[in-house]
């Protein structure tokens, strides 16, 4: 008895690892909802937003083989710092500064400071779980993402209000910014109290490229890596513009948009929270199936013609049941390969994501600009690639279950 309560017991590590990611995804969330009503108030345009966001995206992906073999070679406590260091730093100099071209050069730098935490989690909740309790690490991963994101979403909403009250609308925009930004530089104290495993000395850079042409050729991994293309694809066409749509579409307030976006956050917490005892009554891939079709027709929904309640509550509907499979997707993932291949697995599905992500997110932005209905268009395009990519999912993955069971 006091084995298997051994066996579900949360490492210390992982729970500095949760502190570490609530600082975290507290600016990151503050951040990401401030930055584009930002840069539409500056008049760079939807045009502009596109390239910014695709090229943070795009960095990330790029940057994702580096992160891999950083992690193989510093271990995973160094890499996790350095991100949460340099992804609030550079936060706060895209705030501060108004130039469009610095701007873009740190949105770049961002990208690949974010790669750190994309490549590492999996394999570092992999190392510091059980059999029996890795699924539960993820899932609360996911939790403490999103609940600390709503908290961002809630407070820039709330402060940049307040300010512009004060000082103008870009002042204000510009200092909320700094402000969220500094608060993320706490998680830098939580992952510096991480004990990372004795690091195995490697050619890294050897290793992953081998581990990664070995990988392509599985076909489980593969079809995998393509599902999360496509799935990619659909959310950049509209998640980095959820708040530019409530601002200009629905014409909402900062404020409003706050605590829109924070209880759509609530939603993906709870959701996620759920999952483990879904997945454990009805099977990994029938959960993720399920969710992911049934929240099709409120991302739909999102763009009929702007009602502020309807658009709330399908923003609150679709995030929860198209992010809750977001903990199962990403254990499945890591059950998928061996224990040595599972930092470069993260690396190259993190590339696949982000490349169609920075694709889509340039496409919106091109869209939402010169077409009419510009701002509703991206979400009908993203409503087809998430049903392509849940029945794809499905043919290819759908005796998995059965195959662990048999483990």
């Amino acid at each position: 008895m006091r084995g298997k309560k051994d066996q579900q017991r949360i490492s210390k590590n992982a729970v500095l690892y949760f502190y570490t990611i609530a600082f975290y995804y507290i600016s990151l969330g503050a951040f990401s909802m401030l930055q584009g009503i930002y840069i539409k108030e500056l008049n760079l345009g939807e045009g502009y937003l596109g390239l910014i966001l695709s090229s943070r995206i795009l960095a990330t992906a790029a940057f994702s083989i580096p992160a891999a073999v950083i992690v193989n070679r510093w271990g995973k406590k160094k890499a996790i710092l350095l991100g949460v260091f340099l992804v609030p730093v550079t936060s706060m100099l895209q705030g501060y500064f108004e130039n469009s071209l610095l701007m873009i050069i740190f949105a770049v730098i961002q990208g690949c400071a974010m790669a750190f935490l994309m490549v590492a989690e999996g394999p570092f909740f992999m190392e510091n779980g059980t059999p029996n309790n890795r699924l539960k690490l993820f899932s609360y991963s996911f939790a403490d993402n999103v609940f600390a994101t709503m908290v961002g979403y809630f407070i820039s909403g709330h402060v940049s209000e307040k300010l512009n009250m004060i000082m103008g609308s870009i002042v204000s925009l510009k200092y909320s910014i700094v402000l969220s930004a500094l608060m993320g530089l706490v998680a830098c104290i939580f992952a510096a109290m991480i004990k990372d495993k004795k690091i195995v000395a490697q050619k890294a850079e050897s290793n992953f490229y081998k581990n990664a042409v070995s990988l392509i050729k599985e076909k489980g991994p593969l079809r995998f890596i393509i599902y999360n293309f496509i799935i990619g694809f659909g959310a950049g066409l509209v998640v980095p513009y959820f708040n530019v749509y409530l601002k200009y579409k629905v014409n909402t307030s900062t404020n409003q948009i706050g605590i829109i976006m924070s209880l759509a956050e609530v939603a993906m917490g709870i959701g996620g929270l759920i999952t483990p005892i879904i997945a454990q009554k009805h099977g990994k891939v029938k959960t993720i199936i399920v969710c992911q079709i049934v929240s099709v027709p409120f991302l739909m929904l999102i763009a009929v013609p702007p009602s502020l309640i309807v658009v709330s509550l399908a923003l609150f509907v679709r995030n929860a049941l198209m992010n809750m499979s977001g903990p199962i997707v990403n254990n499945m993932a890591m059950e998928l390969v061996q224990e040595h291949q599972r930092s470069v697995f993260a690396s190259i599905n993190n590339i696949s994501s982000n490349l169609s992500r920075a694709l889509s997110a340039v496409i919106a932005g091109f869209i939402m600009k010169y077409f009419a209905n510009g701002y509703e268009i991206p979400y009908f395009i993203t409503a087809v690639m998430y049903v392509a990519a849940t029945l794809y999912f499905y043919k290819s993955f759908k005796t998995f279950d059965v195959k662990v069971k048999k483990l």
